[in-house]
């Protein structure tokens, strides 16, 4: 959405001097407070194993459950390739979440550059579950690789002070997105922790569904080949002061996890 920005000359005219000045400080204060905020991603980023990490370890395979607050469940063997952030999944159980009017074996791959979704081997082409499948892909693969990527190009760190929540007074920083960054540019917040400088949780929307009321994501962490992993995630409709509206959480796992299992980028191409 473009704005336009109108601005009278005479007002220009009589506090031009003080709105250069302003503008300086409020560019210096900006520049410190995404310095303090790097410096804190930098030191999350350190504690989980470092920004390279993942790509170091090639490629993952893990299973994934996904529970939705009515208890229905999804179950998925989920393979990604690191470096050009491709994703595959098999679903082993399938709720009443996933594809309900559909029997047999559902795969999911997106190569880089299109997803793909097949039943039993047959490709489908409908746009909703087109839609869907995308949509699952490249969000399976980022929550699992979030917190490495957040120093990323195209990603916007601001330090937003420090919250109180259950006693810890947590370091607040807020990400934003580029435009040509991600297919939607959604909004986090981050809760890091002073002491163990781990996401506790954090706070984000879902654009890409028309959701600007940001949902609370809690994690817990595993420590899986070097790498501090977060295994457990719940998340339920907040607000941005990081109150729950709707308590009602969709809980996932991750588990079985292995890295480096020798995947080419053609094994995610479906024929």
């Amino acid at each position: 959405m473009k704005k336009t920005l109108t601005i009278l000359f005479s007002t220009f005219f009589i506090f031009g001097c003080s709105n250069g000045k302003n503008q300086k400080e409020n560019s210096t204060e900006s520049t410190a407070s995404m310095s303090k905020a790097e410096t804190i991603v930098s030191e999350m980023i350190n504690e989980i194993g470092g920004q390279n990490a993942l790509k170091d370890l090639f490629d993952v395979e893990y299973t994934y459950i996904y529970e939705s607050p009515e208890g229905d469940r999804d179950v998925s063997k989920e393979r990604y390739i690191f470096d050009g952030e491709l994703s595959w999944a098999e679903y082993l159980e399938r709720g009443g979440n996933m594809m309900p009017d559909y029997q047999g074996t559902i795969i999911q791959s997106y190569n880089g550059d299109s997803t793909t979704t097949t039943v039993d081997g047959k490709e489908l082409d409908t746009p909703e579950i087109n839609k869907r499948s995308d949509f699952l892909r490249k969000t399976n693969f980022y929550w699992f690789v979030m917190n490495f990527k957040l120093l990323d190009p195209g990603v916007n760190l601001k330090y937003n002070g420090v919250r109180i929540y259950d006693g810890i007074n947590y370091e607040m920083v807020e990400v934003t997105f580029d435009e040509q960054t991600g297919d939607v540019q959604d909004k986090y917040l981050l809760y890091i922790n002073p002491d163990t400088k781990l996401i506790d949780q954090f706070l984000f929307t879902v654009r890409d569904y028309g959701l600007e009321q940001p949902f609370m994501m809690r994690v817990k962490y595993e420590a899986v080949e070097g790498v501090k992993l977060t295994t457990y995630r719940e998340y339920a409709l907040s607000n941005w002061n990081g109150e729950i509206v709707q308590e009602q959480w969709t809980k996932e796992w991750s588990k079985d996890i292995s890295f480096n299992n020798g995947f080419r980028v053609e094994d995610f191409e479906i024929e």
